[in-house]
């Protein structure tokens, strides 16, 4: 079966990948329910926790088993498979997970295995075959234990029925945690090609809940570009759906949202959101409808103030508007400016003030620096601060008030005495909706 003409792109930066079958928040819509909904274009189905002696569970979804076998036989999902195909999404079939028997203790057994897999849940032919003949759209490897013996075999394999095969294009993705590199997964990582990239960003010291200085979404980027098979595979936070979805790591809507925004304007590995799981993620909170909308839309909506020309206070300052709110942003020269030939490093002020009232929601400022100066490091207290494209860019999900200065300090390359503090006319500051 080939994929619809509005099949899911890997290449694109706004996919929101769903894992589903395990039913964490207790109970879950089937699998077509999921896929009638618009915000997901890749099902991750949970899981084939037992191998090379296969086992499914797909929770109380599905509990009929081929006759005189353990093996599951789901005619109700393979027809949601379907449905979710002609819809433009890609299921895919998980192995692992964190409980489960599991795991190769060769290359041989990888290789073999991989046989197996093919004719039952992919484009072979084999006798019993779980989802009868619907043809899945590749394999994860959710691998959190047992040995890391044989994984790369094993999807050299698959690629080669693959490359055999031109009925349709196949995946492998991977969903390591974000301690880098993966205890089970890293060597795997390095040596075989991988489509997508699931991060596990929750349940660790670098996850979600540790943005921005502890989040290593950085560290996987490196890995993607310098280290990967291939040099193109794409990468996606990994994120729990709920306060329950895991024991750490849940950040709201608003919050992935924003950091989202950011890791996709910083890093073109980035390939959406991941999240743990369909469950939790589309219940009647909607989290998972807003990150997705979010990612489609390409970002937090923003709206620019343009400084309005002729209105500079004076050489430090600039007014600027947006409708009926008006702005005033200055440079402060005070006992934290200053400018360092031996550090190379410098300091201002930037004070916002709004002159009518306070912006009730998400904001950032961009400060461009001029040309000529490298930045290695900048900070600002108490805020999220990052250099881009040569700007210093503050961002913030809270109100600016009447009256709020930012102290930055920042070190680099060709800053000296003869570097001059940023145009306030040329600072920018956007709201978020």
């Amino acid at each position: 079966m080939v994929l619809a003409s509005t099949a899911f792109d890997v290449s694109s930066q706004s996919n929101f990948v769903a894992y589903w079958g395990q039913s964490s928040a207790g109970s879950q819509k089937s699998l077509g329910e999921y896929c009638g909904d618009s915000s997901i274009d890749v099902i991750v189905m949970a899981f084939l926790y037992q191998f090379p002696n296969t086992k499914l569970d797909l929770s109380a979804t599905c509990r009929s088993t081929f006759p005189g076998s353990e093996l599951l036989h789901c005619p109700d999902v393979a027809a949601d498979i379907k449905k979710c195909q002609s819809q433009g999404k890609a299921v895919i079939l998980s192995m692992g997970g964190a409980a489960g028997a599991y795991g190769f203790s060769s290359d041989d057994d990888g290789r073999k295995y991989a046989d197996t897999v093919w004719d039952m849940f992919l484009g072979g032919s084999g006798s019993q075959r779980p989802f009868d003949d619907a043809v899945l759209d590749g394999v994860d490897l959710d691998i959190e234990g047992g040995s890391t013996a044989g994984y790369a075999a094993y999807v050299a394999q698959l690629r080669s029925h693959f490359d055999a095969s031109s009925d349709k294009k196949y995946y492998i993705t991977g969903a390591p945690q974000c301690p880098f590199p993966d205890a089970m997964l890293g060597s795997t990582l390095n040596s075989a090609w991988f489509d997508m990239v699931f991060v596990q960003f929750y349940n660790n010291f670098c996850g979600l809940d540790a943005y921005p200085q502890g989040f290593n979404y950085g560290q996987w980027d490196t890995w993607a570009k310098s280290q990967s098979a291939n040099k193109n595979v794409k990468l996606y936070i990994g994120a729990p759906g709920s306060q329950s979805a895991a024991g750490r790591g849940y950040v709201d809507a608003s919050t992935i949202n924003s950091i989202a925004s950011d890791i996709r304007s910083k890093y073109t590995s980035f390939g959406g959101v991941m999240t743990w799981d369909a469950s939790q993620a589309f219940d009647a909170s909607s989290w998972g409808q807003s990150v997705s909308s979010a990612l489609k839309s390409g970002g937090s909506k923003k709206r620019a103030l343009e400084p309005l020309q002729g209105k500079f206070i004076s050489t430090r300052s600039a007014n600027v508007t947006a409708g009926a709110m008006q702005v005033k942003l200055e440079l402060v020269e005070g006992s934290d400016v200053y400018i360092s030939d031996t550090e190379n490093t410098f300091g201002f002020h930037v004070r916002i003030q709004s002159a009518d009232q306070p912006i009730r929601q998400g904001w950032e400022l961009h400060i461009p620096l001029p040309v000529g100066v490298s930045v290695a490091q900048a900070s600002a207290q108490a805020h999220n601060i990052r250099v881009h494209d040569n700007t210093l860019v503050v961002v913030d999900g809270s109100s600016i008030n009447e009256n709020m200065a930012f102290a930055f300090r920042v070190a680099g390359q060709h800053i000296g005495n003869e570097f001059g503090l940023p145009d306030p006319a040329k600072i920018m500051l956007y709201t978020t909706a």
